[in-house]
């Protein structure tokens, strides 16, 4: 049965993984193609319903990545309240005591999963940020400081003269990574507290 338990535990943490990831990149980019489009206006016409089609399928990732994660993780987070708090009996120095103790128990693995659960997704959030960072400067000199191939898209009615095709595709890339930025930052910092925070009420206890 407390085997039982530690599968479950893995699966519920397992899945929570996938449904914030699966949300997180559908979240970054359905923000990106939404910018694209209908803020900064770098989609011409004749692309505009492939950007479309990858905003639905972008939009659809997070539809179905939140609720994911917020079912299984209000799951675990209710399953972690209704826990008993572990007996702390007089300690009699026998065999017995010594085999128990060896052997992880159940809610010590259950710990363990919790922790590796936070510190992954604060991982994944500051993976997110750092590579990300580490575009920005390259993207903007190559949106407004790189010569740039005399090509020019078309010209849109509204638009005040023509646009490089090498510097709108750089200019989207750029928005990309400042939007991943922005995605990921909340995500490290949300776990990354959260896991200080346990650890130190586990050094506490």
């Amino acid at each position: 049965m407390k085997q039982r338990n530690v599968v479950r535990t893995i699966y519920l943490y397992l899945v929570t993984v996938v449904g914030i990831v699966t949300a997180l990149v559908g979240l970054i980019g359905a923000i990106t193609s939404v910018l694209n489009m209908y803020v900064f206006r770098l989609i011409t016409s004749d692309s505009m319903q492939n950007e479309l089609s990858t905003l639905l399928e972008f939009a659809s990732a997070v539809a179905v990545g939140v609720p994911v994660w917020l079912y299984h993780w209000g799951i675990i987070q209710e399953t972690r309240h209704r826990a008993p708090a572990p007996a702390t009996p007089a300690p009699t120095v026998t065999s017995e005591t010594v085999a128990v103790t060896a052997t992880p128990q159940p809610e010590a693995r259950r710990d363990l999963i919790r922790r590796l659960y936070i510190y992954l997704l604060s991982a994944i959030g500051l993976f997110i940020v750092m590579f990300n960072l580490i575009g920005v400067a390259p993207n903007v000199y190559r949106a407004f400081f790189m010569s740039t191939s005399p090509v020019p898209t078309p010209i849109k009615p509204d638009a005040s003269g023509p646009a490089s095709l090498t510097n709108t595709y750089a200019v989207q890339s750029l928005i990309r990574t400042i939007v991943a930025v922005v995605v990921g930052t909340p995500v490290w910092l949300y776990h990354w507290h959260l896991g200080q925070r346990e650890h130190r009420d586990l050094l506490g206890d």
